[in-house]
């Protein structure tokens, strides 16, 4: 009976979120989160024929203080799993054969999906599962809130929260209709002197044809670093293997958010000591978010010579090529005549001025990639 109720529960949960308005499963609807009375801006729910997924992390106790144990790995048998787990039962998904199955071993009606590289979950079946709570919120101007509570944990109601996020729900709609949606830059009328060479790209000139990638080391990172980019632009996060455990949190929101993971290894060492500092960094990106990374890079300083012993093993080097201008506002003219590959490097730009670097050349209309081992 217990069984039956379970599956029933679950099934409904998932025929609730399959009933969402049309509109819902536009690809036009802006999906935003939060978590209890937390607003998060860096996470993106995906609608999928109507049915809303989020990232698995947001239900980590330790990312997001939602009160569920996770359990992402590799098994011999089943291939990559992901079990989400509390006091009241379990879900264990199997992403290669796409099922879910309860602690009692009922087959669920619903599954995982891949997105950005991990694994997201149906958000109403989950919640139902497990008890919590699933409002979906739709506005007239910031989009749809996605959002998950806790019953047994006093907090705001859904207006009142919608009420005390309004900012920040406004800010982060704008940057995302703003990404799809680029306005074309006006052409300025003439004028008796001709502009100065660097205030903007000279006549003929395609800012598409240069790829820009970007990278930072992250190591000492204060706070959640995946806000300061723009919707749509992606960067290389850098870590030390030692602050990999005390930046946990911000490697996982990292993955969730779309961005690339690398490690950032000792110059002064000798390619065998490199490779066991990498190797080390791995062991614990495993553990910490169930990835390895391929990429790596050195700080400032000693010049490190044996990069080829490294190649040999599979690993890419990330070597800037750029550095920012002291003043955003003037970098899209710092660019103009350079390489039409790019690689820059923002661990010197102060955070404040993160996001107006990266913004003004993606309205400038430069080639933003995400940095990929299969593209540098």
């Amino acid at each position: 009976m217990k069984k039956r109720i379970s599956a029933l529960l679950c099934s409904l949960a998932l025929v609730c979120a399959l009933i969402l308005p049309v509109w819902g499963s536009s690809g036009s609807t802006v999906y935003l989160l939060a978590v209890g009375d937390k607003f998060y801006d860096a996470y993106r729910p995906v609608a999928v024929n109507g049915v809303v997924y989020v990232p698995y992390t947001i239900f980590d106790r330790t990312a997001t203080g939602v009160d569920l144990g996770v359990y992402y790995g590799i098994t011999p048998e089943r291939g990559t799993i992901l079990t989400l787990y509390s006091l009241s039962g379990m879900l264990t998904f199997t992403m290669q054969m796409g099922t879910c199955e309860d602690n009692l071993g009922n087959s669920m009606s619903f599954h995982a999906r891949w997105r950005n590289a991990i694994p997201y979950v149906p958000a109403a079946a989950v919640c139902s599962f497990f008890g919590l709570q699933y409002s979906f919120l739709p506005t007239t101007d910031r989009g749809t809130l996605i959002r998950i509570t806790n019953p047994n944990s006093p907090g705001l109601a859904d207006g009142f929260f919608l009420q005390s996020a309004q900012g920040a729900m406004a800010y982060r709609y704008n940057q995302i209709i703003q990404s799809q949606n680029p306005q074309p830059t006006p052409t300025p009328a003439p004028t008796p002197t001709p502009p100065p060479a660097t205030s903007r790209p000279p006549t003929g000139s395609n800012n598409g044809d240069t790829r820009v990638y970007f990278a930072l080391d992250a190591s000492q990172a204060q706070g959640d670093w995946t806000g300061l980019f723009p919707s749509g632009a992606y960067a290389l996060f850098l870590f030390t293997p030692d602050s990999l455990p005390e930046q946990a949190s911000l490697v996982r929101k990292a993955v969730a958010a779309g961005h690339s993971v690398g490690l950032l290894a000792d110059p002064t060492l000798d390619s065998q000591g490199v490779l066991e500092e990498l190797e080390r960094g791995n062991e614990l990106l495993s553990h910490i978010a169930r990835i390895k990374t391929r990429f790596y890079a050195f700080p400032e300083g000693p010049i490190f010579s044996q990069t080829d012993v490294l190649s040999a093993e599979g690993w890419i080097r990330w070597q800037a090529n750029w550095h920012t201008a002291p003043n955003p506002a003037n970098v899209q003219g710092m660019l103009n005549g350079g390489p039409s590959l790019i690689r820059m490097d923002l661990s010197e730009t102060l955070p404040t001025h993160i996001y107006r670097v990266v913004s003004t050349l993606q309205n400038g209309g430069y080639d933003l990639r995400r940095p990929l081992e299969t593209e540098l």
